[in-house]
């Protein structure tokens, strides 16, 4: 074939093929790294929805198991108990084959969510289907928390009423109005006051205000109180004050839903620490504090709503 002269096809061609490459190194590198944003982010929302269920899961069956064991304890007029073993495990006591024999099952917490508490909860139902509980406390409290921090609070009232991540509802205040006496209404029946009923639940506090010390005489540390109780989510603020024996240096432990304030500090006389609620987590949590000569003590910190 001829072609007219004073063109150069070769170079036409390979001009035209350089044009048709596609996508550029700089172009490819781009969009690569943008699918890698993309799946990193679904990779996390996506094991973030699986603790979500985990937690849930473990949660709904949990409480259905304390459920049935109230159940099982006034149906034989008897007693029954969950008992956590550990921070993921527990054991249920109760007279599952109908046969009037308690026997004793154990269960496990989905993967990866565990008891953050500071007490293993003991859960002990009677012939009338209350709880039967240690010390002072009229409600067991306790939270459970998936891998992602995520956490489920939930309540055994005195009572046997089972909660889950409930918020204790605040009654309204009620003017009552009073009721004249006629022929068809008696003056006995009417409603006076203005108490509302308080429904927070409320756990061990009998440490509250009490001083407590540690360690030898050299190191001796000192705190105004071994217990006391705040608010979830930074609903109010505790304070004690540590003091020490021979000037040292006192740090803190702390768990995650918790802060401290200060962390760490140089202590003598007297030195006032403020602790706060990180989150919704609620029940007995323990917060440390410990000496550089070697002494410790325990806070008691009750978190509730």
């Amino acid at each position: 074939m001829h072609y007219p002269e004073g063109i150069d096809y070769t170079a036409t061609r390979h001009n035209v093929w350089a044009n048709q490459r596609g996508f550029s190194i700089l172009q490819l590198v781009i969009v690569v790294a943008i699918l890698g944003i993309v799946s990193t982010f679904a990779i996390i929302s996506f094991r973030r929805s699986k603790d979500s269920i985990a937690l849930q899961n473990s949660i709904r069956l949990l409480a259905g198991r304390i459920e049935k064991a109230r159940v099982d304890a006034v149906r034989r007029h008897g007693t029954s108990n969950i008992q956590f073993t550990s921070t993921s495990s527990y054991n249920v006591t109760m007279d599952f084959n109908n046969n009037g024999v308690p026997v004793t099952r154990s269960y496990t917490l989905d993967s990866g969510a565990h008891i953050s508490t500071a007490e293993l909860p003991s859960i002990t139902f009677n012939w009338r289907g209350n709880t039967v509980t240690a010390g002072t406390s009229c409600v067991t409290t306790f939270s459970v928390v998936s891998k992602s921090n995520d956490s489920l609070s939930v309540d055994v009232s005195g009572s046997g009423d089972v909660t889950v991540e409930s918020s204790q509802p605040t009654l309204p205040v009620v003017n009552y109005v009073t009721v004249n006496s006629n022929t068809s209404v008696k003056t006995q029946t009417a409603v006076v006051g203005t108490t509302t009923v308080d429904n927070t639940p409320c756990m061990d506090v009998s440490g509250q205000g009490t001083s407590g010390d540690a360690g030898p005489p050299a190191c001796t540390i000192h705190i105004s109180s071994v217990s006391i109780a705040i608010k979830k989510n930074g609903g109010s603020t505790g304070s004690v004050v540590i003091s020490m024996s021979t000037p040292s240096l006192v740090a803190t432990a702390v768990p995650s839903n918790l802060t401290v304030s200060p962390g760490a500090q140089s202590v003598s006389t007297g030195t006032t620490f403020s602790v706060i609620s990180k989150n919704n987590q609620r029940g007995p949590f323990d917060v440390t504090f410990s000496s550089a000569c070697g002494s410790s003590i325990t806070l008691r910190v009750n978190v509730t709503n």
